[in-house]
């Protein structure tokens, strides 16, 4: 009797989830009707050139310079994105979870027509944003960094949201996965190079 209760209790807090899942993503999507999202999609077709950017002009400079703190930050940024991709990548397949346009089509249209339908969480430009913003800071600790780079990758989320592609939930678990990868990875790689000074 315990156990079915219980199944029963996770299944309507999974609904009730969904539910107000679907009720964020109202607030920030908006009307159904055609609306101008030029702002948005350039947010989001700025996620990749970053997110990989930022680990080449890294190694790139260090290498070419020869310096040495430039590398180390190269190296950290592109671990860094490989974790943060790999774990998103898996947890998609794990979850299989189907975009709000694929899930709901009666309430959302994807707003990018050409966007690839694979699943929704989490969300990987959210991953890729506050996995740059996160190693960003990381490297140069100050609010001229944070505030611009965090700023960034928030729009990138909301824009996933207002194109329809994602639900809230989504995003904030990329954000979480994207900014937990790159600290990790940072702690780690800061642990190897104590340990080699040595």
């Amino acid at each position: 009797m315990k156990k079915l209760f219980l199944f029963c209790w996770l299944i309507a807090s999974q609904l009730n989830a969904q539910t107000l899942d679907s009720r964020l993503l109202e607030q920030v999507y908006g009307s159904p009707q055609p609306t101008d999202v030029r702002f948005e999609k350039f947010i989001s077709s700025t996620t990749t050139p970053i997110g990989l950017g930022l680990p080449v002009v890294y190694l790139v400079s260090g290498f070419a310079t020869k310096n040495k703190t430039l590398q180390q930050h190269g190296w950290h940024a592109l671990g860094s994105f490989v974790v943060a991709s790999s774990i998103t990548q898996i947890t998609k397949r794990i979850v299989l979870r189907e975009r709000p346009f694929a899930a709901e089509p009666q309430r959302f249209t994807a707003r990018i027509p050409e966007e690839d339908i694979n699943y929704s969480f989490p969300s990987g430009h959210a991953t890729t944003a506050f996995n740059a913003a996160t190693t960003l800071t990381l490297h140069y600790p100050k609010w001229y960094v944070a505030v611009p780079a965090y700023a960034w990758a928030s729009a990138v989320g909301y824009s996933r949201m207002r194109l329809g592609l994602h639900y809230p939930s989504d995003v904030l678990a990329g954000a979480v996965t994207g900014a937990a990868s790159a600290w990790l990875t940072y702690k780690i790689q800061q642990k190897w190079l104590r340990r080699k000074a040595k």
